[in-house]
């Protein structure tokens, strides 16, 4: 499922979200059905007043099928009764579990964050029903999710220790994280499963996440405006990339940092590290490359996190395959440089007068890119010279260790950059579909290098 979505959010190209209209979550909640009965609270009507449930009735996806083109007098997750909701005790148990689970969470809490302040913040389920219910559906039918989101709530907490945060922030960030992507269950379950490129109408759905979460917890009351502007912002990035509205650091919550690190931790680390079997602490390297986007002490606070966790550090290259794998670096750098080449021709070409705030957004991605990786091999013209060159090659045993992270460091250097390069061009694409370039001549050049670059996706 899509988590490092790129930035430049038009989201008001889409329809609003209508909380009247049965979509995936209604689904997922009546999927419940054979371990958590879900019933009609009370009886359930459509707008124009005719009744579709009885009070009592069982509610189904195959009766739910039956009136899903009816717009609703009231949300259908406000109307219903669901069997065995989660509770506090077991809300607690799998955080526990989560960290039971994760060497490197339980690092942190064996050395230096007790689980009584895990225990303490759980213990507040049965305040927010809207919470209870949702994390029931979010478990049983969106467990990866679930599993996330319980992922940066756990460094939300610790993230917030670290700080030395009061505990009633604390407790406000933390249920910022478990609350943050409860728009997620209401996105089409086939776009999240999608592994092909997603089109900008689809990124642009994907977005909308935000502003349907937002809602839930204005409509569902009892979450102060501080904690529901945080869960708008955890999309938002300091250097502006984000979504939805592209701030910058100074217009950003500080709770809506925190999340956004938390949050963005997790995507890299889910998306990029763990399907590898990498730890939790090789994410360091990445957010120190991206330290413009993220809370202006994101890098310390995290790096005395991962220190006192004192877990080691995998080898990503095992041995006698470095030298094939130094070549395969190598080769795929000028892949990578010629992508760089002719994005950053087209929008720096274009000049920074053009007064277009979308554009400028682009143009400070291309900038980003290129500072954050000068003098990296990735802009090395020689770089194949500083990697073992062949597979023939021989290592004395003794600089062995020191050539493999010389090679580990450019293949992670690599990956971010092919992330920033996939965003920066699915952010062009997001902008020459909306319409906002008013110039019809950089439209027509974007439109060219768009069509050039799409071969490198």
């Amino acid at each position: 499922m899509p988590q490092d979505q790129p930035p430049g959010s038009l989201l008001h190209l889409l329809p609003a979200w209508n909380p009247l209209q049965v979509d995936a979550y209604d689904f997922h909640l009546a999927a419940l059905c054979t371990t958590h009965p879900v019933t009609a609270a009370r009886n359930i009507y459509s707008s124009d007043g005719q009744r579709l449930f009885s009070a009592g009735e069982l509610i189904t996806s195959n009766n739910l099928q039956l009136m899903a083109t009816h717009e609703l007098r009231q949300p259908l997750a406000e109307c219903v009764n669901v069997l065995g909701v989660m509770d506090n005790k077991e809300f607690s148990r799998h955080l526990l579990n989560a960290i039971r689970g994760t060497e490197f969470f339980q690092a942190l809490e064996e050395r230096k964050y007790p689980l009584e302040s895990v225990q303490a913040v759980s213990e507040m389920l049965e305040q927010f029903p809207v919470v209870q219910q949702r994390l029931t559906v979010m478990q049983s039918q969106m467990n990866d999710l679930f599993q996330r989101t319980l992922s940066v709530g756990l460094w939300s907490i610790f993230i917030a220790q670290e700080m030395r945060l009061p505990s009633e922030d604390t407790q406000l960030i933390f249920w910022a994280a478990i609350t943050h992507d409860f728009g997620m269950m209401h996105i089409s379950p086939e776009l999240l499963a999608k592994d092909e490129e997603l089109t900008a109408d689809e990124w642009r759905q994907l977005q909308s996440h935000v502003e349907i979460s937002r809602n839930l917890l204005e409509r569902s009351g009892g979450f102060s405006e501080e904690l529901i502007l945080a869960v708008y912002e955890h999309h938002e990035r300091c250097d502006g990339t984000g979504y939805p509205h592209g701030k910058v650091e100074s217009e950003i919550s500080l709770f809506g940092q925190i999340l956004a690190l938390a949050d963005g931790l997790v995507g890299i680390y889910h998306n990029r590290f763990k399907p590898y079997g990498r730890r939790w602490r090789e994410v360091i390297p990445v957010l120190e490359l991206n330290r413009s986007a993220y809370l202006y002490r994101a890098c310390e606070i995290l790096s005395a996190m991962i220190f006192r966790s004192e877990l080691p550090l995998d080898n990503v290259v095992d041995g006698s395959d470095a030298p094939a794998f130094a070549t395969r670096v190598s080769q795929h750098n000028k892949f990578l440089q010629q992508w760089f080449a002719e994005l950053n021709s087209a929008l720096t070409g274009l000049g920074f007068t053009h007064g277009d705030r979308k554009l400028h957004s682009l143009q400070n991605v291309v900038l980003h890119i290129a500072t954050t990786f000068r003098g990296s091999l990735l802009f090395n013209k020689s770089a194949h010279e500083a990697l073992p060159p062949t597979a023939d090659s021989k290592f004395p045993g003794d600089n062995k260790i020191e050539i493999n992270q010389s090679i580990q460091d450019a293949a992670l250097r690599q990956q971010e950059m092919n992330f920033h390069l996939h965003r920066l061009t699915h952010m062009m694409q997001i902008y020459l579909a909306s319409g906002e370039c008013k110039n019809a001549e950089i439209q027509k050049k974007l439109e060219k290098v768009l069509e050039k670059v799409s071969g490198f996706m």
